[in-house]
């Protein structure tokens, strides 16, 4: 028996000590084995089936899906960029602001991942390039996944044997910041959502709709206004507008990219991406609806389309226009293997 306690209290003492070196404890994450999976080779609609770079493969997606998961990749090995972007829920995270290293709450709400090579900008900043240009600015933020330099993550998953023949097999040039941007990249670019029942509705002219679900597509598009900012190129976000004011508060504490001004997110499943704006104010679609409805702020920096007086839906139409948002919701790629994590 004193040797089974002695035993016990060298692992605990070892497993601590791992931790306060930073150091992987392998007790608690194994690298699982590069499973390749058909990310670009399927068959999707053509509209879909573009916006990438020219090196963009299974292999490299597949190698991006494991570092997207892997909680080695931040300070104290306790959070992955799956922690605060999850499947079930279109990788958003369900809070209004998501937990961070040692569990201090981030000051915004987690954006969903869904088509974003479709998209312009990035972040809730509206950060303008490719999101390979800024998809490693978690990993080194303070609060997120801390750790205090990309050459610190760099030496991190140098010092695993897995990765090194992993990196090995998909990069000339081995494990380096700039590959591993270029991996996870490369899996966020193949989280593609295009079977919600829109899509299917907008290749039978909407005969599988109801009626409820009719008239909310004819005040998106009419009354509403939120076509305007939210374009129907088949991914339902801005494809011009970065960044917009849209009266949340009259005094901005968070001025977002100045101004009050916040990026156009997808409406891609966002029934399922509560709660909603950058700072989750707001737990439900109704109440978001509400909001354009009667409760935009004047603002010197207001967005032109929502200046004037009020929408003023009635009961039914904000009734119906929520049950259009619900037609967004696409099943299938919240439960994609493909997309899920593989430790």
């Amino acid at each position: 028996m004193k040797k089974l306690l002695l035993g016990l209290v060298l692992f605990l003492l070892f497993a601590l000590q791992s931790c306060l070196n930073n150091k992987p404890n392998p007790y608690v994450i194994v690298t699982p084995n590069l499973e390749i999976e058909d990310y670009f080779e399927s068959e999707i609609p053509f509209f879909l089936n573009h916006e990438l770079r020219k090196d963009s493969t299974d292999l490299k997606a597949s190698l991006g899906r494991i570092l997207f998961y892997d909680r080695r990749l931040s300070y104290n090995n306790s959070i992955s960029c799956g922690s605060c972007h999850k499947q079930s829920l279109a990788f958003s995270d369900g809070r209004q602001f998501s937990d961070g290293l040692y569990n201090i709450p981030t000051k915004r709400n987690s954006m969903s991942l869904v088509n974003t090579r479709f998209h312009t900008a990035s972040f809730w900043e509206g950060f303008t390039g490719p999101l390979e240009d800024h998809i490693l600015s978690p990993i080194t933020n303070h609060i997120e996944m801390g750790m205090r330099s990309t050459d610190e993550m760099v030496d991190r998953l140098k010092e695993i044997p897995e990765y090194q023949e992993i990196f090995n097999s998909v990069f000339d040039s081995g494990i380096n910041a700039e590959n591993v941007g270029n991996a996870m990249n490369t899996f966020v670019s193949a989280l593609i959502s295009y079977n919600a029942k829109i899509d299917i509705g907008e290749e039978m002219n909407f005969t599988n709709f109801n009626t409820a679900e009719l008239r909310g597509k004819d005040l998106f598009f009419g009354k509403a206004k939120c076509d305007n900012c939210h374009r129907p190129n088949n991914h339902y976000s801005s494809s011009w507008r970065k960044n917009t004011n849209i009266g949340l508060d009259t005094v901005y504490a968070d001025k977002g990219a100045g101004n009050g001004k916040f990026k156009v997110p997808s409406l891609r499943n966002v029934e399922l991406t509560s709660p909603y704006m950058h700072d989750g104010r707001f737990n439900t679609l109704e109440e978001v609806v509400e909001h354009y409805s009667t409760g935009i702020k004047p603002h010197l920096h207001l967005d032109w389309i929502l200046q004037g007086d009020h929408i003023n839906l009635s009961e039914q139409e904000k009734s119906d226009l929520v049950e259009f948002l619900k037609t967004f919701t696409d099943e299938s790629f919240v439960s994609d293997a493909r997309f899920s994590d593989p430790f």
